[in-house]
């Protein structure tokens, strides 16, 4: 839902990049060359931008109890 503060693999910070990356990459830029800019080098890092899908809109439509 959240994109982890932390990679999962190594623990480097990673949550403060992703709403530059998800801006940039909604503008059209081409998703490895935001990651090299950000100094994303790693697999670990790399897989957890590229496969994070953001669901927080959707799951903040239904009604808590």
């Amino acid at each position: 839902m959240i994109i982890p503060i932390r990679c999962w693999s190594c623990s480097k910070p990673i949550a403060h990049l992703w709403e530059g990356f998800k801006e940039r990459v909604e503008k059209g830029e081409e998703r490895k060359r935001v990651l090299d800019e950000f100094g994303l080098e790693r697999y670990c890092c790399r897989a957890t931008f590229l496969g994070h899908v953001d669901l927080l809109d959707i799951a903040a439509e239904f009604k808590k109890f």
